[in-house]
Formats: C-alpha cells, sequence, structure tokens
C-alpha cells in the first residue's frame, strides 16, 4: 500500500534567509520576494553536452512565456556526488527555492548518495528503487518506464476486446541489447504478468545476429509482439515475424511524427504512445509556446519539451496548489502526493503509411 507523502516544512537553509513553507510539496519553501530556482545541468562539450543545451532551450522558452516573479540560476557539474554537494552549497547560500535537475541516471543516483537534499528538487531521471528516492525530490521523467506499463496495459485492453478465446493473451517480447531495450522490456513483462497476461522473458536481439533472430521467431507462438527497440531495427524484426499478430512499442520506436521525412512503411500497424509535443507539433502553439529549433534531433526534441514541462511544474509548486493536472508537451501530467512520481500519460498512436500518427 503505498502512503500520502507528509508535507515537511521548510529547507535547510543559511542563516538570515526568511522562508514561509509552501502547502502541498514535499519541503517547498517559499521566499520573501523573487523565488529562485537552480538548474541542474551537464557540462556543456561532454557526452550530455548537446541533451543538456536542449533541455536549457526548453527551459528557457518557458521563462520568457510563464509570469515572472522567478530567476534561474545554472549550475553545470559532472554530476558526481562532490560536484552535486558543491552545487547545492552555492544555492543555499544565494536562497535557492526548489531545484530542477539533474538529468541523468548518474545524477539521481549520486542525489540518492546524500541521504539528506538540501533543497526540494524535480529530478528528471529515475532514481534506481523507488525507496531510494528522498523525501523532498520529485522525479518528473521522460524515461521509458512509465511508458512500458502503459503500453502493457493499452495492448491488454486491445487483446481483451478481440479475444474470442478465455486464455490469457500471450505476449512476445523482443528487445535490443542496450539499457533502454531492456529496462521498457523488462517493466512491460512485469505489467503484463501483473494485468494476467502470459510471457516468456524477453528475446534479446543483437543487431549483428538478426540471422539468428529468423529461426528464433519460426518457434515463438503468441498474441502480440512488444518491440523495444529503435525503429531501424524494428523494420527488419517486423519484416521476419509478419503483420499477422499485433505489434507494440513504445516511444523508442517511434520515428517523430506525422511530418517525419523518412517513413517506414514497413512499421505501419504498430502501436506506441508518443509525446503530444512530437506526434501533434500543432501543441506547442495551442499551449503558447514555441517551437524547438528545426535542426533539433528527435531526442533533442524531447528534451526541449521537458525542459518547457519541468519549468511549468515547478511554477505550479509555487502556486500553493496540493496536487497537479496539467496537459503539457510531454503528456497528460498529474500527482497526487501518493508517490514521489509525477505521472505522465502519453498520446496512443499508429504507424500509419509509414508514420506515426495520434489514434
Amino acid at each position: 500500500m503505498m502512503q500520502r507523502r507528509d508535507w515537511m516544512k521548510g529547507t535547510l537553509l543559511t542563516a538570515g534567509a526568511t522562508m514561509g513553507a509552501v502547502a502541498g510539496w514535499p519541503g517547498l519553501a517559499r521566499a520573501a520576494s523573487v523565488e529562485r530556482i537552480g538548474l541542474l545541468l551537464p557540462k556543456s562539450g561532454q557526452i550530455y553536452g548537446r541533451a543538456a543545451a536542449a533541455l536549457k532551450a526548453g527551459i528557457e522558452t518557458a521563462f520568457r512565456r510563464l509570469p515572472k516573479g522567478f530567476a534561474i540560476d545554472i549550475y553545470e557539474t559532472d554530476e558526481s556526488a562532490k560536484q552535486l554537494t558543491a552545487a547545492y552549497q552555492g544555492m543555499l547560500r544565494r536562497g535557492t527555492s526548489l531545484v530542477i535537475g539533474p538529468l541523468t541516471r548518474n545524477g539521481t543516483a549520486a542525489l540518492a548518495s546524500f541521504g539528506e537534499v538540501p533543497i526540494t528538487t524535480l529530478a528528471l531521471n529515475q532514481f534506481e528503487g523507488d525507496g531510494s528516492v528522498p523525501w523532498n525530490v520529485l522525479v518528473f521523467s521522460i524515461g521509458v518506464e512509465q511508458e512500458a506499463v502503459q503500453v502493457a496495459d493499452m495492448a491488454f485492453q486491445a487483446m481483451r476486446r478481440k479475444a474470442s478465446n478465455p486464455k490469457a493473451p500471450r505476449a512476445i517480447i523482443i528487445t535490443a541489447a542496450n539499457q533502454v531495450g531492456r529496462r521498457a522490456a523488462s517493466v512491460f513483462h512485469g505489467q503484463w504478468q501483473a494485468l494476467g497476461g502470459e510471457a516468456d522473458l524477453p528475446i534479446e536481439l543483437e543487431e549483428s545476429a538478426l540471422y539468428k533472430f529468423r529461426e528464433v521467431a519460426k518457434k515463438e507462438q503468441g498474441d502480440l509482439y512488444f518491440l523495444s527497440m529503435a525503429s531501424h531495427l524494428a523494420r527488419p524484426v517486423r519484416m521476419i515475424t509478419g503483420r499477422n499478430q499485433p505489434a507494440f512499442g513504445t516511444s523508442q520506436i517511434s520515428i517523430g511524427g506525422p511530418d517525419a521525412k523518412t517513413p517506414i512503411g514497413e512499421l505501419d500497424g504498430i502501436r506506441l504512445v508518443e509525446m503530444p509535443a512530437i506526434i501533434q507539433p500543432q501543441s506547442y502553439g495551442a499551449q503558447g509556446f514555441e517551437a524547438p529549433p528545426e535542426d533539433f534531433s528527435l531526442e533533442m526534441q524531447r528534451l526541449y519539451a521537458l525542459g518547457i514541462d519541468a519549468l511549468r511544474i515547478g511554477r505550479e509548486m509555487f502556486s500553493g496548489a496540493t496536487t497537479l493536472d496539467l496537459n503539457g508537451l510531454t503528456g497528460k501530467l498529474r500527482y497526487d502526493g501518493s508517490y514521489p512520481v509525477i505521472e505522465r500519460t502519453l498520446l496512443p498512436a499508429e504507424y500509419r503509411n509509414g508514420v506515426p500518427v495520434a489514434v
């Protein structure tokens, strides 16, 4: 049984700071004048530099459009415990009320090692294990885990609607040999079984060994496929499996929205989930924000949308509301205090004429 998180007063403050607790969000404190938000970014010029730039661009776009009354300080770190500690110390000296970040799993692992996080934080990636999330940290992530749960639910309902026999639907789970693929496959597998479906352990697929998969595919019997992989790998897999059984995937398998430049007809019929920002790019204008630069890759577009929504959540945390219900660019966003995660529900989509479209 999940328990509602207690709302605790205050952050760890430097001497002389005048703060008041903000109801509804764990540990959040309000400054007497301008709210200060600290943005933790990976260092530019390093492996996550482009990701950091896209996230920052989204934050800046939201900053220009949202009501004023707050300031953002940017802290670039290598997301090690040592540098994050130094960043938090600097934020305490400046009277920071809320931290957005870190962006990577290395960063959240370092944060978990703190024991006591000194300022309420909106982390932008998953923690390893629910118990490792500090009491005054909320998680808002565009990782595949929530998507895999949503796709499992979507697939199970689809099978129940079409099932002509009483047997539990059987899923064949195929994953790329990488961490993202494995995580999504593992979560889908667990959720599928929790719903009452049947599935063996995921089949791991090496790109260089597709010929081996052809033999494996002949032996597998199931009612649907879950393809935990990118579109370039899903294409030959789909050609091997054929279209007799339905296929599902997370946004990993997406090539973008209806205006994607290189359609992949072989993926037609695959059902997936995708961000409103990607599958319905008009969402930017409808929500009052600038679209990302045209030269942004698909992954950078996702991070840009994450930046906008992260700052919107931050502003909601200062509003005095105790819950969140927001139509975001990254999905439908909800928070009720029962779990330290912003729940994100994406739009259902299907490949048609080689591109994903909302359904």
